[in-house]
């Protein structure tokens, strides 16, 4: 599976709840306005939700559903604000954990971050520049419950940045894995997927998730958007994209949701799934075929720098760092006789135009996923040590992503995970007291 191509980042874009509820004001419009200084009001001094030093109060928690109800279309009664009570007051728990992880690393959100994804929101919805709290206020919305979203947010990407992506690194071998399964599935249909998944904590529980998944899947049929339903209620590690799993080939997801796609066409929404995590509601967004050809028959120009090595794997080793050294910053073809020279290596360093095909295994193994202007790892074999360098190539696939869009993908899979563990640790660290 390889998600939709970000490059440049290796962080994920700025979640902003409003962006998909906020597309045009119809989602808002019949709204009743609740006028800031009411009914919140009233509640302002009774504390929900102790965390750590900071609190969760009443009124922010009713605030918050106000703001749920309101922009997802959910029908505004007293039984829907009870069953959404608990897990919004688990999300603003979090968020309180959130900024007490950036607080604890000395990390700010300025007021230049705050005015730029505030303006983000305005600019996809076409609102008038500096007019978002006033519109919030016009729905009926304290603009502190948005804001202060926004600001966890923030807070916590940068959180990540420090403490969880300098532990993620992505070898080749897991970016050729990807192209070898892109390649082993050319012309099947894939799906971009969309998924809200309701887990059951407890078999007692069970009927009562799965009516929770059946009037998710009525908000749905009555025109709620998808991706807003799936930010606010799953439990699955997707919630944070809005429920976006990226694009997936068949025995990808569990077999139940494979015979759901298996039929499914773009636009089509499941009923609820069970599967060992949970009951998921499953969207099609969209579906292609990945394309392909026959890797067998690619053409490159390589070029080498070999150098013979006894019978010993040490000294083979040791040839192959020297070789390693030497080409690590090696970039053009031009440049590899004079390295070849400079380490006295075989000067027959032109192979010319081979087929991948009938190169010997390991050097097919070594070159199929390079590019232009890449070198291999060293390779053992025949009485040398050898690496290999790409000079053309011609007759690949195509529609492949490039090695960089699969390195950022995989990037922000692990990401993503990573992060609700760190989330879930800083959760379990924490002292919180729930009074209502």
């Amino acid at each position: 599976m390889y998600p939709t191509e970000h490059r440049g980042r290796s962080m994920k874009p700025l979640r902003i709840l409003l962006l998909a509820a906020f597309a045009g004001t119809t989602a808002l419009g019949g709204a009743a306005a609740l006028a800031p200084g009411q009914a919140l009001a009233q509640t302002a001094g009774r504390v929900a939700a102790v965390v750590n030093d900071d609190i969760v109060s009443v009124f922010d928690l009713t605030a918050r559903l106000d703001m749920l109800v309101k922009t997802s279309q959910l029908p505004d009664d007293q039984q829907t604000r009870q069953r959404l009570a608990s897990q919004v007051l688990r999300q603003l728990i979090d968020e309180r954990i959130q900024m007490q992880a950036a607080r604890r690393l000395g990390l700010d959100v300025s007021a230049d971050e705050m005015s730029r994804a505030e303006a983000e929101i305005e600019s996809r919805n076409s609102f008038q520049p500096g007019t978002l709290q006033q519109s919030l206020r016009a729905q009926g919305i304290v603009p502190s419950t948005v804001t202060e979203r926004l600001r966890a947010e923030i807070a916590w990407e940068k959180v990540v940045a420090r403490e969880v992506r300098p532990r993620i690194v992505i070898g080749e071998d897991e970016i050729n894995a990807v192209l070898d399964r892109i390649r082993a599935n050319a012309g099947q249909t894939e799906f971009r997927v969309l998924e809200i998944v309701l887990s059951v904590p407890s078999p007692d529980r069970e009927a009562e998730v799965r009516q929770n998944a059946e009037r998710l899947l009525d908000q749905l049929r009555a025109g709620t958007p998808f991706t807003v339903l799936a930010r606010e209620f799953s439990d699955g590690v997707t919630a944070q994209q809005s429920g976006d799993v990226g694009w997936v080939l068949p025995g990808q997801l569990s077999p139940e949701i494979d015979a759901f796609l298996a039929n499914a066409r773009p636009g089509a929404v499941s009923g609820p799934i069970r599967t060992p995590e949970g009951y998921h509601l499953v969207a099609v967004a969209d579906s292609r075929k990945v394309t392909g050809g026959d890797a067998s028959q690619i053409q490159v120009a390589l070029k080498q720098i070999a150098m013979p090595v006894p019978e010993d794997a040490a000294a083979a080793r040791a040839i192959g760092d020297r070789l390693l050294a030497a080409t690590a910053d090696l970039n053009s073809c031009d440049a590899v006789e004079g390295i070849a020279s400079e380490l006295g290596a075989d000067p027959q360093t032109d192979l010319g135009t081979l087929t991948v095909g009938d190169l010997a295994p390991a050097l097919r193994q070594a070159v199929i996923n390079l590019g232009v202007g890449e070198v291999s790892p060293p390779i053992t074999g025949g009485g040398a040590v050898r690496v290999l360098m790409v000079c053309e190539r011609s007759g690949d696939i195509t529609g492949l992503p490039d090695r960089d869009a699969i390195r950022d993908a995989l990037i922000r899979q692990r990401l993503d995970t990573m992060a609700q563990r760190h989330l879930h640790d800083l959760r379990r660290q924490a002292f919180i007291d729930v009074r209502v």
